[in-house]
């Protein structure tokens, strides 16, 4: 690569910028970087204790500069939240008025600057890069904003060496500011050739220059970079004309040569469609190469749904506020589904045996892909279901799925397939259905692992079949499919259904020799299996030349043989009627299927149209659509006609159509009858509506051209949702729903305000509540209910703070709303004290903590679903805690436990709450088994709940772990702790988790821990409890590294800054910090010689303990107590103990566990 850019603008110094940042909260600017029109600077944001890059426009505040600026500002801050996309943190303006963004900082530089210092990259890297740049303008495509500048300097390597795309200043978007016709903006060496021609680029431009891109990363050099002396003229015709250098010859694959060429071609119609299928196309590589295969970062939501179009309209699934759009999902989990979904299509009829295909299919063997594929109508299914029962009468466990639309959200597939595979296997899923429902992205990732590893581990085979899997078309459920066949092991075996092969992997199965493959071809009837089928079991009756005819005119096309059968019953003249039957297979279909419609009664007719608008069907609904009080017997009547109807549950009431029969209706009732087809659909959506089966409510009353009412739905079920802790299936839900009805509803943004807030989907969240704002201050709700909806929004953006383990303004947000109780839902009056409590207890108010929650006690009664009490007895029992009333403490940690247990279960998320806080309670009193299961349980919730509920499984967790001897266990315990509160920016979290590493001797030079703050001998008014606890641990793991190196010096220090800490707590009703604070002195006492303070001291607090059966809580502290409790056992042994010592009961002494976790 050139070592210089000579289209760089060169500025002189902006001696004022660091000032003015200074002056706006960033402290100690250091010029980074400069582009054509800014510069930027590391600084440094005390207020939130980070580091990020500011980018300052210091060009002329001309309009050009000024709006490339501010397009670049839009374009970051509607994609945020990509991974592979620079997140926008903030937007200012200096006081000299140039407008800035903060932005994440890349300390490892770009792509240019790791070329540059490393050389090329091998190709498999190039592969992952390339796959993770087409996901990020996959989505900038679809939000109809172009890049135009994609190349090496404008992409940023994460700390974690993944790639994000940066630098959308000269980004195309809707409605913006379009630059001059025939301008060229981007960089030439990267830079697609009509868009040097001067036409307007187009996302094939984009994908050009990520072709350019990695030709780059893979060579060392750009395809077409300036030589020296070369006019720009020249450099734009060689880049216009000549074809890319040649990438084969050497030891790149010729697959990965072919993949970027084709991203390169000349001309735009040539290259991929799209930035994902070159995405999925360099997938592609990855696989027939045998490297592994990366997912393409798309949002769930969105990843089913094609690019917007040229006219500007909206994705669908994609919520626009403002000028930012905001997909409302990510991963979630499915409302219930019908048990048919999980078992084989059932017939009511005798079926054929397909004892040649079945042959075929045990000739495969164990292949680990059986792909059963053809049109509609081939009888896929009959075989699989026919496979499943000869398996299962070997013994093999056989799980089944019937794939739907739903299943394009990955999440609700994932659920599906477990619950799918617990029905046969249940020792296999465990929890993990459990999993979903209550956490989003990583969980997705842990659960296909678990599922992974769980059907090695079993050590037995079992056999997934996917029925209608051409259902399923979002690029991250495919990958689920994928990443089973590719990284699960021989004990797995998957069978798919299919009128497709696209979306698998055949060619990669088929190079391992993994794949059984039958196609229509096979699936066709013989004339044998065609006798059988309409002779033995159809019982019509027809010649060897009939059937032979037929099997010929259909092509052994089972559902056109079983329409034929329909028609030709009671027919005389069947021959006449065979003969006539001409035509391509679709013909041959609808020919068939007037037959059968046009010889029934027309309320039989009438009662089949109607009826066929829903997937399933039982009397009560079929008589509301219908109008006929005698619905069941209706259904009954027609499964009797043999009329394509089946039932779908043993007690006979739900029923569904043979979905090709369903379509062919209609099609008829949209041709005949399309003024009745909104009235059927509304019926439909108001019979499910009422019997709260919400998913079909919606789809149906969307059916009915009424979007308003499926938001209504939405409007008036989503808070009970909510508060059972079903906050994905909301966001299912409003996912379907109109992007700009949805932006309107004050009711839905606030249902999203929490959905995503308990989900921890902060972006998400803060859009949804921006967009509250917008529509309170242009005055679209009553004036009356203004007020009402301001304290829930207050309600809400405290629990962020919560969250995020501030408090700071909570008490502040809250007030209003528990001002005003009998305004608003209990749910919300419930959780603002319940946060009102959290922010007490850390002003360190216990006594106020408890009240509030005392006092919420009606509102806990009156809102759904067991979180918000729970909650409430869990900040209760942490206030208790504070204070050592341990019994209190204990009762509602046990009380929480069991509430939560008993309405949702012990593996629910509620549940483990109460069990995080509860296992750190029984640790401290030696109950190790119980306090074990409990923390392991509670390990689960990984970076949700807060950090009152991260503490015990991260800290209590590692030292259970380190103490039974697992140090690796409780290593990688403290490790994933301490990543989630850099990532999330929890320093209490950091903090215990940096003293446990010291507790435990697990230093790792990976995660440095920081230096101690000096402690003011005064506290803050009022309290920053957060922060003053963050201090505190800092202090005593300062003191810990002084103890680790015992000089006279360090010991004597370690003294005086223990004492302080002492007398800094005494008095201050901290009484659980203070016990704390003079363990670390006893420790500091004895280290320094002291022998007899050491010893008068800790049988002070070892009276405090024995009272409170805390007898894991001093030995805890390592060897330097535990001598001393060597000391005071002897003492009791011979009767020399101080009158004016507290009395400590010998046998709690003895009793004291001998091993420390240390």
């Amino acid at each position: 690569m050139s070592e210089v850019d000579p289209f760089r603008t060169q500025r002189g110094p902006a001696p004022g910028f660091p000032g003015e940042l200074h002056a706006d909260g960033f402290d100690d600017a250091q010029e980074i970087g400069r582009g054509g029109f800014g510069i930027v600077y590391r600084c440094v944001q005390p207020s939130l204790d980070r580091t990020v890059a500011v980018k300052v426009l210091t060009s002329d505040l001309d309009p050009d500069n000024l709006e490339r600026f501010l397009r670049e500002q839009r374009a970051m801050g509607r994609l945020s939240g990509h991974p592979n996309i620079v997140t926008i943190l903030q937007v200012g303006t200096t006081g000299s008025g140039h407008p800035y963004l903060v932005m994440q900082l890349h300390s490892r530089g770009s792509l240019e600057s790791l070329i540059r210092s490393e050389g090329p990259l091998d190709w498999q890297s190039v592969l992952h890069l390339g796959v993770k740049l087409c996901g990020a303008l996959e989505v900038a495509h679809r939000t109809g904003i172009v890049h135009r500048d994609v190349k090496p300097a404008n992409v940023l390597l994460t700390d974690y060496g993944e790639p994000q795309l940066t630098d959308f200043g000269i980004a195309r978007i809707p409605g913006g500011f379009e630059t001059t016709v025939g301008t060229v903006t981007g960089s030439p060496a990267f830079t697609a050739p009509e868009v040097l021609r001067g036409d307007t680029p187009e996302p094939a431009a984009d994908i050009y220059s990520v072709g350019a891109t990695l030709f780059c990363a893979l060579t060392g050099h750009a395809a077409f970079e300036r030589r020296s002396g070369e006019r720009l003229v020249a450099q734009f015709l060689r880049v216009s004309s000549h074809p890319i250098p040649d990438l084969r010859g050497g030891t790149i694959p010729d697959q990965v040569c072919a993949a970027i060429e084709h991203a390169m071609a000349t001309a735009a119609p040539d290259r991929p469609a799209t930035a994902a299928a070159f995405g999925e196309e360099l997938r592609e590589v990855q696989e027939l190469t045998g490297v592994p295969v990366d997912p393409l970062p798309l949002p769930g939501a969105a990843a089913s749904h094609p690019p917007p179009t040229t006219s500007g309209s909206h994705t669908p699934g994609v919520i626009f506020y403002g000028t930012a759009p905001v997909t409302p999902t990510g991963s979630l989990t499915p409302p219930p589904s019908p048990a048919t979904k999980f078992r084989p299509p059932e017939s009511a009829r005798a079926l054929v045996p397909r004892e040649r295909l079945l042959d075929l299919l045990r000739q495969g063997g164990q292949r680990r892909l059986i792909v059963i594929h053809a049109p509609t109508g081939y009888g896929k299914s009959i075989l699989a279901a026919q496979w499943r029962q000869a398996l299962a009468d070997e013994g093999s466990a056989v799980a089944w799925l019937t794939v739907d639309r739903d299943d394009n959200n990955v999440v609700w597939f994932l659920a599906h397939l477990v619950e799918a595979i617990e029905r046969v296997r249940p020792d296999v899923t465990g929890n993990l259905r459990q999993q979903l429902e209550e956490h989003s992205g990583d969980a997705q990732r842990f659960v296909l692992s678990a599922l992974i590893d769980r059907i090695h581990e079993s050590g037995q085979r079992i056999v997934i079949v996917l029925d209608d899997w051409h259902r399923a078309t979002s690029t991250d459920t495919l990958g689920v499919l994928r990443t089973l066949l590719i990284e699960g092991c021989h004990h797995l075996q998957i069978l798919v259904t299919s009128r497709s092969r696209t979306g698998l992997p055949l060619s990669r199965m088929r190079m391992h020799d993994e794949l059984v493959e039958i196609d229509s071809n096979t699936l066709r009837f013989d004339t044998t299996e065609s006798q059988s089928f309409l002779v033995d079991v159809g019982g019509l009756t027809l010649t060897g030349r009939d059937v032979a005819a037929l099997t010929e005119t259909t092509d052994g096309w089972v559902a056109g043989l079983q329409l034929a059968s329909l028609s030709l019953r009671g027919r005389e003249d069947s021959t006449t009627l065979i003969e006539r039957l001409t035509g391509r297979t679709q013909a041959i279909g609808e020919f068939l299927a007037e037959n059968v419609l046009d010889h029934l009664d027309p309320s039989m007719l009438d009662f089949l149209l109607a009826t066929s608008i829903c997937e399933r069907l039982c009397g009560s609904l079929a008589a509301a659509l219908t109008g006929d009080p005698h619905g069941q017997a209706m259904l009954e009547k027609t499964e009797e006609q043999d009329l394509f109807l089946r039932r779908t549950d043993e007690d006979g009431r739900w029923f569904r159509y043979h979905h090709l029969f369903a379509e062919f209706l209609q099609h008829r009732l949209e041709r005949d009858q399309p003024e009745k087809i909104t009235e059927l659909h509304g019926a439909a959506s108001a019979w499910f509506a009422e019997r709260h089966f919400l998913n079909e409510a919606v789809d149906h009353a969307l059916a009915a051209g009424d979007p308003a009412r499926a938001v209504t739905l939405v409007e008036d079920n989503g808070m009970d949702l909510i508060e059972h802790a079903r906050m994905s299936t909301v966001l299912g839900l409003i996912d379907k729903l109109p992007p700009r009805l949805v932006s309107t509803s004050m009711r839905l943004q606030l249902i999203l305000a929490w959905s995503n807030n308990e989900l921890l989907r902060p972006g998400p969240a803060r859009a949804a509540l921006d967009r509250i704002d917008s529509l309170l201050t242009l005055g679209r709700i009553p004036e009356s209910a203004v007020d009402d909806v301001r304290a829930e929004v207050g309600v809400v953006n405290a629990e962020s703070l919560l969250f995020t383990d501030h408090v700071s303004g909570i008490a502040e947000l809250v007030a209003d709303c528990l001002a005003r109780p009998e305004n608003l839902r209990p749910w919300v009056v419930s959780a603002a004290a319940g946060i009102a409590a959290f922010a007490a207890v850390y002003r360190f108010d216990f006594d106020a903590a408890r009240s509030i929650e005392h006092g919420a006690g009606p509102y806990h009664d009156r809102a759904g679903g067991p979180y918000s009490v729970v909650w409430g007895h869990c900040i209760t029992g942490i206030a208790a805690n504070e204070q050592l009333d341990l019994a209190t403490t204990e009762a509602h940690f046990r009380e929480g436990l069991r509430i939560a247990v008993d309405a949702a279960g012990p593996h629910s998320h509620v549940a483990r709450l109460a069990s995080a806080v509860l296992g750190e309670l029984l640790y401290e009193r030696g109950e190790l088994p119980e306090a074990d299961r409990l923390l392991e349980e509670s390990a689960a919730l990984g970076s949700t709940g807060g950090v009152d509920f991260m503490l015990g499984p991260f800290v209590i967790g590692a030292r259970i772990k380190a103490l039974t001897g697992d140090r690796e266990g409780a290593a990688a315990r403290l490790d994933e702790g301490t990543t989630i509160a850099r990532t999330l920016d929890l320093p209490r979290l950091r903090a215990r988790i940096d003293n446990e590493r010291i507790r435990l001797h697990l230093h790792d030079p990976l995660f440095p821990i920081p230096p101690a703050p000096h402690l003011s001998p005064t506290r803050s008014q009022p309290p920053d409890g957060i922060a003053e606890i963050v201090a505190e641990f800092d202090e005593s793991t300062a003191v810990m590294h002084l103890l680790a190196d015992p000089t006279p010096a360090n010991t004597s220090s370690a003294c005086t800054r223990a004492q302080e800490a002492v007398d800094r707590l005494a008095g201050s009703g901290r009484d659980r910090s203070l016990l704390t604070a003079r363990r670390l002195l006893v420790g500091c006492l004895a280290a320094d010689h002291r022998l007899e303070e050491a010893q008068t001291l800790l049988a002070t607090l070892a009276a405090q303990c024995a009272e409170h059966r805390m007898s894991r809580y001093l030995v805890d502290a390592g060897p330097p107590i535990t001598s001393i409790i060597d000391a005071l056992v002897e003492r009791h042994r011979q009767n020399r103990w101080p009158a004016q010592w507290p009395a400590v009961p010998r046998d709690f002494l003895t009793a004291l566990p001998t091993t420390t976790s240390a």
